[in-house]
């Protein structure tokens, strides 16, 4: 194993200038704790192989056993670039919908876009039937059809992204478990997502047939796959995280045996892992971590997604502060009724990019603190401490997600996957508004990667950063739904 101390380790006290010897211990006590040993990231990596394998072969009464649920998106092959059409896309992300028209144009991965986004009012998150909604949405869809002038003589393909947990049962079959995002319709649980669309889509007389439904992860390796046709694994890390790569059928030993028929043997599906759920016993977490899990909705669980997404961080950072403050380590007063830092998730993660990209006077920190978070005036050494909290805690993020994704590139090698030892290798697609604007973010993770794995396979890797990737990604799975399809009927 290459050593790793360059990226583990965050020397931070001795650019504190000016700091005290209760600040300087304040912040080697926090380095401390949320610095990564070598150990740690052993157990991480080789945690995200066996959960990977476990997932894919334990019997389906164990599942809820395991921390990856490795669930099949039942899109197998891969796209070429070379493929044309049109196709139509639909993602509901939280209270946004984005309809999506997508003009494949082949030619090496060309493609033409054409999107709207429409948003959906107070009044439809809730009700006593999910058909309201679906009305809505159909109204959303007809509307963008209009506006591009679509054609009334043909049906379109349409590939959907849904913020909603969906147990998937095919291409294009899958059952609604759990509405989120503050969404309450007691008759959707159970409901077939993809007939609740037929039949609304067919109400409102739309030539729209739903022929794939994929989660984001599948939507940003497909949408980097057709441009980059080597992309075998698909990475979201925005205000969640998750991750969809490339695996043999022959190793998914459960769906293999309940799907026989279904998909051919010999190719390849892409695998969602649901990895926001890595429990706390692969994790090095601490006292701070333990806090944000307490005050959760979900405590006890997706302590991954808790230590690394956008959702978290920030809120990790606050508590930090909030100590410091409580000790005396910082100047201002957080008791002060005008001041925020006191209340849960006043720290937004995105205050994080602006304090670690902030440079001499730290001006943007001081912005933060005493406008955003209205923590009165503040001092140089307040502004490099806090600088220092958001750096130690984004360096520690990005080294677990690189960590994890070494863990799957591992497993990936070890089952001969996409890695053809004569070929080129192949690319790692992420997407999400931590990675994509965190500027610090990216050269963190690939530099964690390329130290954990072997330099022969890091040479055969690259890894690209993804827009417009869900809603590109469900028109290609669109396109992919067709092309399984012809080749099934051709078996």
């Amino acid at each position: 194993m290459t050593n790793r101390k360059a990226f583990t380790e965050v020397s931070s006290t001795q650019q504190l200038k000016n700091s005290t010897l209760n600040q300087q211990k304040a912040i080697k006590e926090i380095e401390g704790l949320f610095q990564i040993s070598d150990e740690k990231l052993d157990i991480l990596m080789r945690g995200v192989g066996q959960e990977m394998r476990n997932g894919l072969n334990v019997p389906e009464t164990e599942e809820k056993q395991n921390d990856l649920k490795m669930i099949p998106s039942f899109v197998a092959g891969y796209p070429t670039g070379n493929e044309k059409g049109t196709y139509l896309a639909l993602e509901i992300s939280g209270v946004d919908i984005y309809v999506c028209q997508v003009r494949l144009k082949g030619e090496g991965g060309k493609l033409a876009i054409n999107q709207y986004q429409y948003k959906i009012p107070d009044h439809l998150t809730a009700g006593d039937n999910m058909s309201t909604l679906i009305d809505y949405i159909a109204d959303c869809v007809a509307d963008f059809q209009h506006r591009v002038g679509s054609s009334q003589e043909m049906v379109y393909a349409m590939g959907i992204s849904l913020g909603f947990a969906v147990s998937q049962t095919g291409l294009d079959k899958g059952y609604i478990v759990a509405l989120e995002h503050g969404f309450e319709y007691p008759n959707a649980i159970g409901s077939d997502i993809v007939d609740l669309f037929h039949k609304g889509f067919q109400a409102k007389g739309l030539a729209v047939k739903v022929v794939a439904m994929a989660n984001d992860s599948v939507c940003t390796l497909l949408a980097h796959a057709y441009q980059h046709p080597s992309t075998r694994i698909g990475i979201v890390h925005s205000a969640g995280t998750n991750c969809a790569y490339y695996d043999k059928v022959s190793n998914l030993g459960t769906f293999l045996s309940q799907h026989k028929d279904d998909i051919p043997h010999h190719s390849d599906m892409i695998i969602n892992t649901e990895w926001c759920n890595i429990s706390s016993k692969y994790l090095p977490g601490n006292k701070f971590d333990e806090m944000v899990d307490i005050e959760s909705n979900n405590k006890g669980i997706h302590a991954f997604e808790k230590m690394t997404t956008g959702m978290y961080l920030g809120e990790l950072v606050r508590l930090i502060l909030v100590y410091f403050a409580d000790i005396k380590v910082l100047s201002f007063d957080i008791d002060d009724e005008e001041c925020l830092l006191r209340i849960p998730y006043q720290f937004d993660t995105s205050y994080m990019y602006v304090c670690e990209a902030d440079e001499d006077l730290l001006e943007g920190t001081r912005v933060v603190l005493e406008e955003m978070c209205r923590t009165g005036e503040t001092t140089p050494i307040d502004r490099e401490i806090v600088k220092k909290v958001c750096e130690l805690v984004g360096h520690r993020a990005a080294v677990l997600l690189g960590a994890s994704i070494a863990g799957v590139v591992e497993y990936m090698v070890a089952y001969g996957i996409g890695l053809d030892p004569q070929g080129d290798g192949f690319a790692i697609s992420i997407s999400g508004e931590v990675y994509k604007d965190y500027s610090s973010f990216h050269p963190r993770v690939c530099e964690t990667l390329k130290t954990l794995i072997p330099d022969e396979v890091a040479a055969k890797l690259s890894v690209g950063i993804v827009k417009h990737s869900r809603i590109v990604g469900a028109a290609i799975v669109a396109m992919m739904a067709e092309k399984i399809n012809r080749n099934i009927d051709m078996l």
